[in-house]
Order: C-alpha cells, then structure tokens, then sequence
C-alpha cells in the first residue's frame, strides 16, 4: 500500500515542480522580451516553456502555456514602452503569437506521438525474434505464435505482398520439370 502512495506522491511532486518550472521559463522569457525592448522581437523564445508544458501536461497544459505567454508578450510589449497607432493593434498581435504558440503545441505534441508510435513499431522487432523453423511462425512476447504475415501487420502496421523470389522460381518449375535443375548441369 505504501509503495502506491509514494508513487502518487511523487508523481504529484513532480508535476508541481514542472508547473513551477513552466511558470518560472515563461515569465523569464518575458523579462528577456522586456528587457530588450519592443524592437527587438524574442517571442520565438517562448516557444519552449511551451513545449515544456506540452510535454509535461499534454496538449491542454500546453494551449494553456500559450495563452499565458500572449499574455506576459502583451505585458512586455507594452511595459516596454511600445507605442500603437491603433488600440486593437496590440491584441491583434497578441492573437498572432498566440496562434504561433499553438502551432508549436500541436506540432511538438503530434511529433511526439508519432515518435511513440514509430518507438513501438520498432520495439516489436528489437533484439531476438523467435522464428519456428518448420512452420516460419513468430513466437510474440506473450507466448503466441503468429503468422509472419498477420504479425507484420499487428506490429509494423504494414500488409506482405505475396511474391516468388527468383531463386524458389527456379526450384518450382525445376520440381515442375519444366526447366533443368542446375545440379544436373
């Protein structure tokens, strides 16, 4: 029983010390974006605290990164002292990041996904793969033996195409007798 409640407490710990983590890069990020004024542009920077978030709390923690770092660019831009013609100028901007940011939290998240499951395909055939000798099935982790083409298609996510390589061509139409065999050359 204890060993369930460390491991939620230690999980909890360690989320609290990403949020804490992700709070603290963003409004550094803000203190560099102010600090360098609004002529300079650094809101690329935000970017990973972003991804920090994204990785660390999923797709929602992330959206939710990128709104707060609209706000803080908004704060920076105009504590720095940045001058708009127009009032809505300063929002349209913000919005312009903000779609930025999300772009960077859905690219970061569907990459990172992809890599999963492109980790899994591959894990199906790291190390030994055990193969039967008389029947070519595959012995699979959990004691199964599969096919060779139904565990390509579980596991690799692809479908064989069922051809003749030319040296069993060879040996078919020689058992066939159509052709000499080459021992009898």
């Amino acid at each position: 029983m204890s060993n369930g409640s460390d491991f939620a407490a230690q999980k909890r710990s360690f989320r609290v010390g990403a949020f804490l983590l992700v709070l603290s890069a963003i409004f550094l990020c803000g203190w560099v974006d102010y600090f360098t004024g609004y002529e300079v542009s650094v809101f690329a920077v935000y970017a990973l605290p972003i991804i920090l978030s994204t990785r660390s709390f999923g797709l929602a923690g992330g959206c939710m990164s990128a709104f707060l770092c609209s706000l803080v660019w908004i704060a920076a831009d105009v504590g720095a002292g940045h001058q708009y013609a127009q009032w809505w100028v300063v929002y349209w901007n913000a919005l312009q990041r903000f779609f930025f940011f999300v772009c960077v939290v859905v690219g970061f998240h569907y990459t990172r996904a992809a890599l999963g499951a492109n980790s899994r395909y591959l894990g199906a055939f790291a190390g030994p793969l055990p193969v039967c000798t008389q029947c070519h099935r595959i012995g699979a982790k959990d004691g199964h033996w599969h096919k060779l083409e139904s565990y390509l298609c579980e596991h690799a996510g692809t479908r064989p195409l069922p051809k003749v390589c030319p040296d069993c061509a060879r040996e078919g139409y020689a058992k066939a007798g159509f052709i000499e065999r080459a021992s009898n050359r």
